[in-house]
């Protein structure tokens, strides 16, 4: 049978894919909800010297620490998670053959900016920091699990490159081993109260207030941090409308911020547990999974982004079809436009107004929601 690769989002889907040639299946909805759950997570990137900025979102438990959470999960599934990190070139060349020459999949860290199937900007080098499988090499390339239906092709050198730009994940590989059978129910309950602690939390950087505080400078024309203070001279407005549609919709999120798939473990969860109660806990994180897309598309919802919502996609789906050529080609369009908005932002500051008024509306029902959701949880748990 010749396998499946592709999958949800970028670790899960990677650790699920090495796991599956190893014998062990386990999906991905599970994957997520024994590591830890959900996240909630903002930032805003700007990168003044190229005109542009970038949204990082959190929807994972550790978003911010994800080595951390892929070796947590690791050993809760019993995969004997080794960790290798070495700042020498030599020494992480080292590493990577030795790897190889174990003949089992393996996760390495990179920049997603380097990898040439990518097709990335050259501005975004060093600013995406990215975990995906490894599972041989061929000639001169290395077989990598990037979210295709097939593995990419990658040349060593590229590889290479991209191992060593990032200096926090440098040369960093995750070993795993076949974990044979898992005993899910303690897992479960795990994975459900770590995911109630973290989400419980009154953290404005790292919790669900984050979202609260995002809503909020989206409209303050007062905090240096607020939107209609960061975006003045509308510099970096477009890429950041983009980032935003782009980071809930497409990228990894099954377009809506995992809210679905999580809902998907905690139903599975209820027939395991023997506990029909957080049915109801699933069903509100698919109501809040649902707002997240409104959210996501709002950014973007104006007429005048119709070409950049359809390239975006189609870019997600040429990367999912490992068709690198079209993804090139959206990407350099999206460049274009990128270009073009930056000399002439396409709308004028009543409709920019009326944006950021209907993004804090759709981002504020996202935060109610994911409060109940949550409180529900805790409830039928």
């Amino acid at each position: 049978m010749t396998m499946k690769f592709g999958g949800i989002q970028s670790t899960t889907a990677a650790l699920k894919n090495a796991l599956a040639v190893q014998g062990t299946t386990v999906n991905e909805a599970m994957l997520l909800g024994i590591g830890g759950g959900l996240g909630a997570g903002y930032i805003l990137w700007e990168f003044k010297a190229h005109g542009s900025a970038k949204i990082v979102m959190g929807f994972t438990n550790r978003w911010n620490y994800y080595a951390e959470r892929l070796t947590l999960l690791c050993q809760r599934v019993g995969a004997n998670p080794v960790v290798q990190e070495v700042t020498g070139a030599k020494a992480a060349e080292k590493n990577l053959n030795d790897a190889l020459s174990r003949g089992k999949p393996f996760l390495v860290w990179v920049d997603k900016a380097h990898l040439p199937h990518q097709h990335l900007p050259e501005s975004l080098k060093g600013h995406i920091p990215y975990a995906l499988g490894i599972h041989g090499a061929e000639g001169d390339n290395i077989c990598v699990d990037d979210m295709g239906a097939a593995l990419y092709a990658v040349p060593r050198s590229d590889f290479t490159a991209a191992r060593g730009r990032i200096g926090s994940d440098k040369n960093r590989l995750l070993l795993i081993e076949n974990p044979g059978k898992i005993d899910y129910e303690p897992l479960i309950q795990a994975g459900i109260d770590e995911h109630i602690e973290h989400l419980s939390r009154d953290s404005d950087s790292f919790s669900l207030p984050v979202y609260k505080k995002w809503a909020k400078l989206l409209t303050d024309t007062k905090n240096k941090k607020g939107w209609p203070t960061v975006f003045n001279t509308r510099n970096g407005l477009y890429a950041t409308l983009r980032s935003v549609y782009e980071g809930v919709v497409v990228d990894g999120t099954e377009g809506n911020g995992l809210r679905m798939l999580y809902a998907d473990f905690i139903t599975e969860s209820a027939d395991l547990l023997g506990k029909p109660a957080l049915n109801e806990a699933a069903e509100a994180y698919r109501k809040a999974g649902q707002l997240w897309r409104t959210f996501g598309e709002s950014a973007l919802s104006d007429k005048v982004f119709a070409s950049t919502k359809t390239l975006i996609d189609q870019r997600y789906e040429a990367l999912k079809h490992n068709q690198s050529d079209k993804v090139k080609e959206t990407v350099d369009a999206v460049e274009r436009l990128n270009d073009e908005f930056q000399q002439e932002f396409p709308l004028d500051d009543a409709a920019i107004n009326r944006l950021y008024d209907l993004m804090q509306s759709n981002l504020m029902a996202v935060y109610d929601a994911e409060v109940a959701a949550l409180e529900t949880l805790k409830r039928v748990n």
